[in-house]
């Protein structure tokens, strides 16, 4: 199995742009018309900032994608890396391709001189959680709800 991790050529944006959706419905197990949409719109928000994807290819097929973005720490002010989606389609999981995605944007991040790395995961999705906590994130904050 050959793996390459790179920047996403417009062939695979299309195909990323016709996944987007899947992996929020994943993601926070809500089902939700929109989600297709709602995902673009990020995705094309962060692109007007120099947002880019990355893509981990098998075989020169597309297997999953990361997109490496900035943002700022709300309290701070202070410029940090950000990661807005990680995906991997089904039949590439449990191959350590979210791992080497993850690993590609902090050192493209770290190449930006960027310090910090962050990024948001809903608390259901476990799997993402042990994943983020085995490469070494750590919980910051905690958003909560309370349902009326």
């Amino acid at each position: 199995m050959s793996v390459t991790v790179g920047r996403a050529t417009e062939e695979e944006i299309t195909e990323i742009y016709e996944l987007a959706g899947v992996n929020r419905e994943e993601a926070t197990g809500i089902p939700f018309e929109n989600h297709k949409e709602e995902m673009i719109k990020a995705y094309e928000h962060s692109k007007k900032f120099g947002a880019y994807f990355l893509a981990a290819r098998i075989e020169g097929q597309l297997a999953g994608w990361v997109q490496v973005d900035k943002s700022t720490d709300w309290i701070s002010g202070k410029e940090i890396g950000w990661i807005n989606d990680v995906y991997v389609k089904k039949s590439f999981r449990c191959k350590g391709l979210a791992s080497s995605l993850l690993r590609q944007a902090a050192e493209e991040l770290k190449g930006m001189n960027y310090d910090e790395v962050r990024l948001n995961v809903y608390s259901s999705n476990e799997q993402a959680i042990k994943l983020y906590e085995k490469m070494g994130f750590r919980d910051l904050n905690k958003f909560m709800k309370l349902d009326l």
